[in-house]
């Protein structure tokens, strides 16, 4: 998986305020950042086998069920990649003063 990858899938999420990595300082909320932290590979006889990347969706918003409301969203685009071990996390940032859900799940390629 590659970021223009999750980016194709996430893009109309937020209208439009879909990041990788990062969001330019002074993004209107909501906005959604997502990150690629790792890939792990199988290991078989004959080398490498099919490789798993870990994805990682951030939702940032002044309130934690339009928060929530925008993870299910993308949680429902990236269906079609057939996503596992999914997690989803959720939290205040005191210093931002704004809402954040995660969805943290794993892509098998």
């Amino acid at each position: 998986m590659t970021e223009a990858e999750a980016y194709s899938l996430l893009g109309p999420l937020a209208d439009g305020q879909v990041f990788p990595y990062i969001a330019p300082q002074g993004t209107a909320v909501p906005y959604v950042i997502f990150i690629l932290p790792s890939t792990t590979y199988d290991q078989v006889l004959c080398g490498q086998g099919a490789s798993a990347s870990s994805l990682q969706i951030d939702v940032y918003a002044q309130s934690i069920d339009e928060a929530r409301a925008i993870r299910q969203q993308a949680r429902n685009r990236i269906e079609p990649l057939w996503p596992v071990d999914l997690m989803e996390l959720q939290d205040y940032e005191p210093d931002t003063a704004l809402y954040r859900a995660t969805l943290e799940v794993q892509i098998w390629q």
